[in-house]
């Protein structure tokens, strides 16, 4: 677990602890969101933590119709808090010419963090969000996941964030 900067004396999970190589697509095929949603979701398959993969796809997408988790600066964090998983998963995935994702900025979205959170850690799945918007916020972070040669260097840069106080 690592230190929130900003919550002082809290604790919530590192990214960089729980993102592993298979959870990290940076040559997406798709050309639609729902689709590169379920391009993403497919690489979390034989995650142990994710317990039902269609009831957690059936989650998200419930999440999207919300509204469009497009949070602009070509970022997108489709989620849920679902019984489908029995502890946080996340995967990454990356679509350098960009999909349209109805963001808040209205533009295309190169960088997908798609991640599921068991529907009663309320808390976890709050505190989640709020440090991964946190590490959105930090110069050069989208950059370098937008840059990145390959799976281990989008972990290395979470993990050099996060170090760094993130």
């Amino acid at each position: 677990m690592a230190e929130q900067i900003g919550f002082p004396g809290k604790k919530i999970i590192n990214f960089a602890d729980r993102l592993h190589a298979e959870y990290i697509r940076l040559d997406l095929k798709s050309q639609s969101k729902d689709d590169a949603i379920r391009e993403l979701a497919d690489c979390l398959k034989e995650n142990p933590n994710l317990v039902q993969f269609d009831r957690f796809l059936q989650d998200v997408f419930k999440r999207e119709k919300e509204a469009s988790t497009g949070i602009g600066n070509f970022v997108a964090i489709p989620h849920a808090r679902t019984n489908s998983v029995k502890d946080f998963v996340v995967a990454i995935g990356r679509k350098t010419s960009g999909i349209e994702f109805e963001s808040i900025d209205a533009k295309p979205v190169e960088i997908i963090i798609l991640m599921g959170t068991p529907l009663e850690k309320v808390n976890l799945y709050l505190k989640l969000l709020a440090h991964l918007s946190h590490l959105l916020k930090r110069p050069g972070f989208i950059d370098g996941l937008k840059t990145a040669i390959d799976s281990q260097a989008v972990i290395d840069l979470f993990r050099k964030i996060e170090n760094a106080g993130g």
